[in-house]
């Protein structure tokens, strides 16, 4: 696996979004150019989280898509899923580096702080881009341009995240990114695998 290759389209999943079932709404967008995907669902309980972490791991086997829980390296470790993406408010990462070296990780970066603690990490998440509702604790918005500004300090490969879409994307273009993790624009999309296509076409020319 080439990490930057699946990168391209990054798929925060939020389940209560969907208009389809779960089965039906993955191998959807996964055919349409979906890269990624990673088990937020923040309202769930760990329980809930576990189920649909289960089924994400049957609807992705064999398809290559990246399989990625967020904050949760128990929850991952009991998944069998091999990538955890963590933020400043979680376990610390030189410490889940430390125990599980085996992971690979993500890591979350709004500043030049977070940059240098990210020389831990295998990839970064970049943002917040625009103002987003689907995150509640959101961290200042940094704009396209701290994007790149902070994209350049770093050879890790990275994603932007934070309210991108297909009308926004462009903004983005220049800036060094492996690709975008988006959530709403495809969870919550009448015909998700249309947004997922739509976005993937743009997310090519980063």
């Amino acid at each position: 696996m080439i990490l930057k290759d699946n990168l391209k389209l990054y798929l925060v999943l939020e389940t209560h979004m969907l208009k389809k079932p779960l089965d039906v709404f993955i191998p959807e967008v996964i055919k349409h150019g979906v890269t990624a995907v990673q088990l937020r669902d923040k309202g769930l309980t760990a329980r809930d989280q576990f189920e649909t972490g289960q089924k994400l791991t049957e609807l992705l086997d064999g398809t290559g898509v990246l399989f990625v829980v967020n904050d949760r390296i128990d929850l991952a470790r009991c998944l069998g899923a091999r990538t955890v993406h963590l933020g400043v408010k979680d376990i610390p990462l030189k410490t889940a580096k430390t125990v599980y070296p085996d992971m690979i990780y993500g890591y979350s970066c709004n500043t030049e702080e977070d940059i240098e603690t990210a020389k831990l990490a295998d990839y970064i998440g970049v943002g917040p881009a625009f103002m987003t509702g689907t995150k509640k604790d959101l961290r200042p918005v940094i704009s396209p341009e701290g994007i790149a500004r902070l994209v350049k300090l770093t050879a890790k490969p990275a994603v932007a995240i934070g309210g991108i879409n297909a009308e926004n994307i462009h903004t983005l273009y220049g800036a060094g990114l492996s690709g975008v993790a988006v959530s709403s624009c495809i969870c919550a999309a009448e015909d998700p695998a249309r947004a997922a296509a739509e976005l993937r076409e743009k997310a090519e020319k980063l």
